[in-house]
């Protein structure tokens, strides 16, 4: 019961909201996060961590670069997951921020210019 009550709270931010979308379409790394959203590096890491905590989130390292992604067995074990990430895909700013994120996804190299 207290992991359901805390996933919830996850979403009640809505920077992490915003970043738990952008990462339940497609993995990506934290500079993708930062340039979409135009915050910094260490607000991005701030909320990933909190998620990470509760096992929502896949970490894979590349080199200097780190990708996240939803953690799909925790997605399948709470279905509630899914419903939320459904209804924030038809509301601003999650909308645009799917835009811009499959826009600056189409950059190649885009983490190695930074």
């Amino acid at each position: 019961m207290i992991e359901v009550i805390e996933i919830i709270k996850l979403f009640s931010n809505e920077t992490r909201a915003r970043i738990l979308f952008l990462i339940s379409n497609t993995e990506v790394c934290n500079c993708d996060i930062e340039n979409v959203l135009n915050i910094t590096q260490s607000n991005v890491s701030k909320h990933l961590k909190q998620a990470e905590f509760l096992n929502l989130i896949n970490k894979r390292k590349n080199s200097y670069w780190t990708y996240y992604s939803l953690n799909q067995e925790m997605l399948k074990r709470y279905s509630f997951i899914n419903e939320i990430l459904k209804e924030l895909a038809k509301i601003e700013p999650f909308k645009n921020d799917l835009k811009k994120m499959n826009e600056y996804l189409k950059n190649p190299g885009r983490c190695e210019r930074r």
